[in-house]
């Protein structure tokens, strides 16, 4: 059963648990599942509108690219939790939850153990893993694949640099595309989603589109996308790392 049968199956039953994490990459569509899920528990389609439903997203300090949830911001989430709904229910929804700091994890697991009745909390995760298995516990875990069409965030506007490094196309073409394509960090990260998803597909025989790439090239390619998300956690700049990755692709 899919996770997105999973909770239709849950909100139909009734059976809302008070705290979930989602997992999956930016391409998974585990955003638009958690804002469904969200929209349909509260009975308001637009949360944006929903005066009980908060958001807390991970943000780069001060003159550093590395993002995390602030301290601040998750004491003040904290704080409009314990405050009784003006409607049904309170929601929250924590973007980017494994950027928390141990500290701020430990501080956190006291709403999960002690919500204000009917709350709601989803975690956005792309690695459980970097979760305190004291959080993991006291949540629902729904695991979403990658979505082949790229989920909600992927443009096909991407479509033409993604073939372009593929089909290995000119370092000088690539790099262009990447320039005009590639605007943010986030951007960034995203590509590389889609970049392995689409190496991972050659590799298994799903894609059958580009068979000059062989299955050991395409695992080697998976290797040094990883290398590269590796890199752009550790503050690395995007543009060079992008082009970087290109370069070593096209040698591989």
């Amino acid at each position: 059963m899919s996770p997105e049968e999973k909770i239709r199956k849950s909100i139909t039953s009734g059976r809302i648990s008070h705290a979930y994490i989602f997992e999956g990459s930016r391409i998974s569509g585990k955003e638009k599942a958690a804002r469904s899920f969200l929209s349909a528990v509260s009975g308001i389609a637009d949360l944006s509108a929903d005066p009980d439903h908060y958001e807390v997203r991970a943000e780069a300090a001060q003159g550093r690219t590395v993002r995390s949830i602030k301290d601040a911001d998750l004491e003040k989430l904290q704080e409009d939790l314990r405050m009784k709904p003006q409607r049904n229910r309170n929601t929250a929804l924590i973007y980017d939850a494994d950027t928390m700091t141990v500290r701020a994890q430990n501080r956190f697991l006291k709403t999960l153990e002690e919500p204000t009745p009917g709350t709601v909390i989803i975690l956005l995760s792309e690695n459980t893993e970097n979760l305190l298995e004291t959080i993991r516990s006291r949540c629902v875990i729904y695991r979403f694949p990658d979505d082949e069409n790229g989920g909600d965030e992927y443009s096909g506007d991407w479509e033409d640099l993604i073939e372009k490094i593929l089909d290995n196309d000119s370092f000088h073409n690539i790099k262009k595309s990447l320039t005009q394509e590639i605007k943010t960090r986030e951007d960034a990260y995203l590509l590389l989603d889609i970049l392995e998803q689409r190496f991972r597909d050659i590799m298994i025989g799903k894609d059958k589109d580009h068979p000059g790439i062989s299955k050991e090239k395409a695992m080697r390619s998976i290797e040094l996308t990883e290398e590269t998300r590796r890199a752009l956690l550790g503050n690395a700049i995007v543009n060079y790392a992008l082009r970087r990755l290109a370069l070593k692709i096209q040698e591989n």
